[in-house]
C-alpha cells in the first residue's frame, strides 16, 4: 500500500516535471544546424591559395674563366603558377657568390607576360672554390616565394 501512495504523491508533483525538455532539446538542435549550415557555406567559398608552381633555369651551368671574378653570359629564368600558366610580375633575385648586376646591384628582375626573366652581364665572385651555387628566389604579392632553384657556377 505504502508503494501505491508514494505513487500518487509522485504523479501530483508537477515541480520536477520534463515536458519542456523536447522542446529545448528541438531548439537546441535547430541552432547546432543553422550554425553548421553558415559555417560550411563559408567554407565552400574559400579558394585555393595562388601559388608559384615552377621555377626553371633555362639557361646552362655557368663556367667561369678562372679569374676571381668575371662577367657570365645569358641566364634566363622561367616562372609558373601553380596551373601551370607563365606569371607575369614576379620578381626573380639572384643571390649567393657575391653576384650582382653590371652596375655593382643586386642582381634581381621581373618577369615578363610569358613568365621569363633574363640576366645578362651578372659579375660573379669565386674565391677558393671550383663549383659553387646560386639561389634563384621568386616572389610575388598573392604567390608566396619559391628558392629551391639553383644555377650551379663552375671555376
Amino acid at each position: 500500500m505504502r508503494k501505491i501512495e508514494r505513487l500518487m504523491r509522485l504523479k501530483k508533483d508537477r515541480r520536477g516535471g520534463i515536458e519542456g525538455l523536447p522542446l529545448q532539446l528541438m531548439i537546441i538542435i535547430l541552432v547546432a544546424t543553422m550554425g553548421t549550415a553558415i559555417i560550411m557555406g563559408w567554407m565552400g567559398s574559400i579558394e585555393a591559395p595562388n601559388t608559384i608552381g615552377s621555377v626553371e633555369v633555362l639557361s646552362d651551368d655557368i663556367e667561369l674563366d678562372g679569374r676571381s671574378y668575371t662577367t657570365a653570359g645569358h641566364v634566363e629564368i622561367r616562372v609558373t603558377d601553380g596551373k601551370g600558366d607563365p606569371l607575369r610580375g614576379a620578381t626573380v633575385v639572384l643571390s649567393g657568390l657575391g653576384v650582382c648586376d653590371k652596375n655593382g646591384k643586386t642582381a634581381y628582375g621581373t618577369t615578363d607576360s610569358q613568365g621569363y626573366a633574363v640576366f645578362d652581364n651578372l659579375r660573379i665572385t669565386m674565391r677558393g672554390t671550383a663549383v659553387g651555387f646560386m639561389t634563384v628566389s621568386v616572389s610575388m604579392s598573392d604567390y608566396g616565394e619559391h628558392n629551391s632553384a639553383r644555377i650551379a657556377v663552375i671555376a
